[in-house]
C-alpha cells in the first residue's frame, strides 16, 4: 500500500514537471506605428483537435525567430518570425493586420466643418485589406493633413472616394457633420437655415465655396446685396428659389 502511495505521488509530480517547467506567458510587442501586438502562447500551443501532435516550442523558436531580435514585417513576409507559418496556408496570411494590431477610429479635427471620424471597422468589413492603404496612401500613425483639392486627384480618401469605388467626395455630409443654424437679427427676426432641407435639394459644393466658406463669415450680407445675387440670393431669385423680396416670413420669424 505505501509503495502504491509513492508510485502514485512520483506519477503526479513528473506529470506536473514540463508545466513548473515552463512558465509561459503572454509577450506584448510595441510596434512604432502600429499599436502594441499580445502574442499568445497559449493559443498557439493549443491542439486543434486529440489526434494532432502537441506543438512544439521548437516550431518557432530557431534560426528564423532568435531571441531579442526586431523582426520588420518585409523579413515576415520572407518567413522570417511570425511569417513562418502565417502565409495564408498553415495559418492566416500576415496581410490580415487587424488580427493582430488593434485598430481604433481615428478622429480629424477640422476647424471648418467640425471632427471627421474615420472609422477602420467600417472600412475593413467590406473585405478590404489593410494594405489597401497603408502604406501606399497613408503611413501607418500621424499623417501630415491633406486639402480637398488633393484629394480630388486621388489623394489620400480621394484614392477610393471617387463615385465609382466608393461614394463620391461631394458627399460631404458623409463624413462632416452639418447642423442647422441660426442667424441672430434683431431687426427681422431670427432666421434658421436648415442643412438638411438643402441637402436634400442640392449638393454642399452648390454652395461651399462659391457663396460660402465651410466656416460661418462673421461678414453681414444684407438684403440689398442678395436682391443683386449674394449669398441666399443667388438661388431665391425668383427662379431656382423663391425670391428674397418678397415671402420675408418664409425664413424671418417674426
Amino acid at each position: 500500500m505505501k509503495l502504491r502511495w509513492i508510485v502514485l505521488t512520483s506519477m503526479i509530480i513528473f506529470s506536473s514537471l514540463p508545466a513548473m517547467a515552463l512558465d509561459i506567458k503572454d509577450v506584448t510587442f510595441t510596434t512604432e506605428n502600429a499599436g502594441k501586438v499580445v502574442f499568445s502562447h497559449a493559443s498557439h500551443l493549443k491542439k486543434k483537435n486529440a489526434k494532432t501532435p502537441n506543438v512544439s516550442c521548437k516550431a518557432c523558436h530557431n534560426d528564423s525567430m532568435k531571441k531579442g531580435v526586431h523582426y520588420t514585417m518585409a523579413q515576415m513576409e520572407k518567413g522570417k518570425s511570425c511569417g513562418m507559418c502565417h502565409n495564408g496556408k498553415q495559418a492566416f496570411a500576415l496581410a490580415k493586420c487587424a488580427i493582430c494590431h488593434k485598430v481604433k477610429n481615428i478622429t480629424f479635427k477640422v476647424k471648418e466643418t467640425g471632427p471627421v471620424i474615420f472609422n477602420h471597422s467600417v472600412h475593413l468589413s467590406k473585405n478590404a485589406q489593410c494594405s489597401a492603404c497603408h502604406n501606399s496612401l497613408y503611413k501607418t500613425g500621424p499623417n501630415p493633413r491633406v486639402s480637398m483639392a488633393a484629394m480630388e486627384k486621388g489623394k489620400s480618401c480621394g484614392a477610393c472616394h471617387n463615385g465609382k469605388k466608393a461614394f463620391a467626395l461631394s458627399d460631404c455630409t458623409k463624413c462632416h457633420p452639418v447642423k442647422e443654424l441660426t442667424f441672430i437679427d434683431k431687426d427681422a427676426g431670427n432666421i434658421l437655415f436648415s442643412h438638411k432641407n438643402h441637402t436634400g435639394l442640392y449638393k454642399c459644393n452648390d454652395c461651399h465655396t462659391t457663396l460660402y466658406k465651410p466656416a460661418r463669415s462673421k461678414t453681414k450680407v444684407t438684403m440689398a446685396e442678395m436682391e443683386k445675387g449674394k449669398s441666399c440670393g443667388a438661388c431665391h431669385d425668383g427662379k431656382t428659389g423663391f425670391t428674397v423680396k418678397e415671402n420675408c416670413a418664409t425664413c424671418h420669424k417674426m
